[in-house]
């Protein structure tokens, strides 16, 4: 029996969204605005909503954003001003459809998108 492999290609884009773990999304309500939830965690929520190929969080361990003072991380101390990245993948426009529809919250953050391959490994069996 010989395997063929073969790799699928398909454009994507990626994007990017440096965020600081503290920053909340502003409730409406009363209960919302005693409980905020952070940005992080509702933007990962709203792309599996948005039905996005995929969302995840990094955490930096060390750097600055737009001109701003150079944050490290420390074992012994929170330093809630390090940037998380918040990246998800999909096709452009669906990318874009998500950034215009979550505007709210993703007014002055740093955003970048980079065009990505998709590859799909399949063993053919001949």
């Amino acid at each position: 029996m010989k395997h063929n492999i073969q790799i699928d290609e398909r454009s994507l884009g990626k994007i990017q969204i440096f965020i600081k773990p503290r920053d909340t999304v502003k409730g409406r309500s009363f209960m919302q605005r005693l409980r905020p939830k952070q940005i992080y965690s509702e933007l990962i929520k709203f792309a599996k909503e948005d039905k996005l190929l995929h969302a995840s969080v990094y955490q930096t361990h060390s750097g600055f954003s737009l001109n701003g003072p150079i944050h490290t991380i420390h074992v012994e101390l929170d330093n809630s001003d390090l940037s998380l990245c918040v990246e998800l993948i999909d096709e452009k426009q669906n990318l874009e459809a998500f950034c215009i529809k979550h505007a709210s919250i993703l007014y002055g953050k740093m955003i970048v998108f980079k065009p990505v391959e998709f590859w799909n490994v399949k063993q053919n069996t001949l």
